[in-house]
């Protein structure tokens, strides 16, 4: 019976000056999942993700994982075993900054926590992030409007087309059973209010996705039924959990 389990990335280099790529922290992460799947027995027959740095690092740590409980396989060699689908993508990191200069010049209490940002988030931690997911909550309201788009910058309605045409594809029955889909919080969250049929906001789940966190859907009847949504079972402490 066929699974599909829909993975975030590890923690990304968020304090960097480029985010798309793991930190030593996040290929932890992503190398316990792989750990913990393959000691339940839930080896991969596909792995699917995005073409972005963090999307590939995160699956090659997850195989690492799952290489060190259940050897090396024949299946993983084979060319079919990985697909690279950049629908899986995150927007692009110049949205956040094309929105937000186009929000700070219309919005002075936008642009006032925008400065605050910049000032702590080389530092981390509980306020910055806090501050950026007040920012990034109304960049995406902006950008789902549709109203104004940046030169350059991909729209909405584009984004949200080629996430549920990804969807689509991979979201399908299939004589690979066991199917790990990794990539980003905003595709995740997007899939998730279709799937689970929510009526809030789309955007709504985005906060709130652990990285390497597991949402599973199992194919029952005719559909994907959802197993568990946004789960950490393989990282017990606290501490290892991160959302940004």
């Amino acid at each position: 019976m066929s699974v599909v389990y829909l993975v975030r990335h590890g923690q990304a280099n968020s304090q960097g000056s480029d985010y798309d790529l793991l930190t030593p922290h996040g290929k932890k992460q992503a190398f316990e999942l792989g750990k913990f799947m393959a000691t339940n027995g839930d080896v991969p027959d596909r792995i699917i993700t995005g073409t972005m740095r963090r999307h590939l690092e995160t699956g090659e740590s997850f195989l690492e994982g799952v290489r060190s409980v259940a050897g090396e396989q024949e299946k993983f060699s084979i060319d079919s075993f990985i697909h690279r689908d950049a629908g899986w993508n995150e927007f692009a990191p110049e949205l956040w900054g094309s929105y937000s200069k186009l929000i700070a010049s219309k919005k002075p209490e936008f642009e006032k926590t925008l400065a605050q940002f910049g000032k702590v988030r080389l530092k981390g931690g509980i306020r910055s992030a806090a501050l950026f997911f007040k920012l990034t909550e109304e960049i995406l309201r902006v950008w789902r409007e549709g109203k104004e788009t940046p030169d350059g910058i991909e729209t909405y309605k584009r984004f949200e087309e080629r996430v549920f045409n990804s969807s689509n594809v991979w979201f399908s029955p299939s004589d690979k059973e066991r199917n790990f889909i990794f990539t980003s919080g905003t595709p995740i969250s997007l899939v998730l209010n279709r799937l689970l049929r929510q009526d809030e906001d789309s955007f709504a789940w985005m906060p709130w996705i652990w990285n390497t966190s597991v949402s599973t859907f199992r194919w029952v009847r005719g559909k994907y039924l959802p197993v568990s949504i946004n789960g950490v079972p393989h990282l017990q402490e606290k501490n290892n959990r991160t959302l940004f």
